[in-house]
């Protein structure tokens, strides 16, 4: 009888060392937990697993919180918006890298920078990290206009 809680410990370990990572493949939120601290970005080549409003400093271990969306319109890029409250900000955990090598296939190890975030973290020791985004050939970012909702003064 003693053989049980053994085999039950190992099978736990087992368990737990296989548990998904932030940025492993998906099809379905389950696949990367099954607490529902985590869901699947089924718009990502093969899924990606990520946690979704992320705090600072709060993303699992090997990843970083990055901020999506920190300025009211991207056009308006020359006008001051407060960062305190990046009011159509949205926060994923990605996975961190360093080369190309380290990101699955159809992925690259880019600057946050290059995809329009910026890492939120504040004490993560990879806040300055390159992260795995799926690879395109589109721009990172839209191209600068000056459009009437920047400049409502101007004719």
């Amino acid at each position: 009888m003693p053989r049980i809680p053994a085999l039950f410990a190992a099978l736990v370990v087992v368990l737990a060392g296989c548990q998904p990572q932030i940025g492993d493949p998906c099809e379905s939120s389950i696949d990367c937990s099954a607490q529902g601290d985590r869901l699947c970005d089924t718009s990502q080549p093969d899924g990606y697993c990520t946690e979704f409003n992320c705090e600072p400093d709060k993303c699992p271990e090997e990843s970083v919180c990055l901020g999506f969306g920190s300025q009211l319109d991207p056009a308006c890029q020359t006008e001051s918006v407060d960062p305190r409250w990046p009011r159509f900000e949205r926060t994923f955990c990605l996975f961190a890298c360093q080369t190309d090598d380290d990101c699955r296939d159809g992925y690259a190890c880019l600057a946050p920078g290059d995809r329009a975030a910026q890492s939120i973290d504040t004490t993560n020791e990879l806040k300055d990290s390159k992260v795995c985004f799926r690879k395109t050939s589109a721009p990172a970012t839209p191209p600068a206009t000056n459009p009437p909702a920047c400049y409502p003064d101007s004719n």
